[in-house]
């Protein structure tokens, strides 16, 4: 008897607007799996992401603007700093337990904070895991939702951002009122986070 040839899940996408340009969700049955930063032009203050324009397909992905309102909603809540429970939607299918860790970890960061990725290594007991923390943000499928703009790293400046680069990433944490990093009271000319 031949083994049964598992059906590829389906997955879907459509594009939402956002005030930092329009940003492709890509969801499967179990959830939303991709959230990625189109190339927004020049009318976006020149930020442009090192990604697909807006009508190019997410790879082996359909377009279905049936979730498009709800997607839509919940962005513009995110935006509008409301609270939204990214993982009761969220397909992290083929990420790693450690990803998942610090996924988890950086998804508790406070909207207005950072941390820097050895805070988030140490909070996870791998107090010398920094660089694979790093590693682990960057491997974020849904940026944004999970804030992994929020990490930084320990000796200053903005680092790198996956979601578009570290424009993009200034820009997201002076919408949220992150940056720059206000001294910590506990540690003079040290960020707060």
């Amino acid at each position: 008897m031949k083994p049964r040839r598992r059906e590829p899940i389906q997955r879907r996408y459509t594009v939402v607007d956002t005030p930092v340009g329009p940003v492709r969700v890509t969801w499967t049955p179990r959830g939303i799996c991709g959230l990625v930063l189109m190339n927004p032009g020049p009318d976006r203050g020149g930020m442009a992401a090192p990604a697909p324009a807006p009508g190019e397909p997410a790879p082996g992905a359909c377009r279905d603007d049936g979730r498009r309102a709800e997607l839509q909603a919940l962005l513009r809540a995110w935006f509008a700093g409301d609270d939204v429970d990214v993982p009761l939607d969220l397909d992290a299918a083929g990420l790693s337990p450690f990803v998942r860790a610090v996924l988890e970890e950086v998804r508790r960061i406070p909207r207005g904070r950072v941390r820097t990725y050895g805070e988030i290594a140490r909070a996870l007991g791998r107090p010398g895991a920094a660089r694979a923390v790093g590693n682990a943000v960057a491997a974020n499928p849904v940026a944004l939702l999970i804030p992994c703009h929020r990490v930084v790293p320990a000796g200053g400046g903005l680092g790198q951002y996956s979601g578009g680069g570290p424009q993009v990433k200034e820009r997201l944490l002076r919408l949220e009122g992150g940056w720059p990093p206000a001294p910590s009271p506990d540690e003079p000319g040290r960020a707060k986070g």
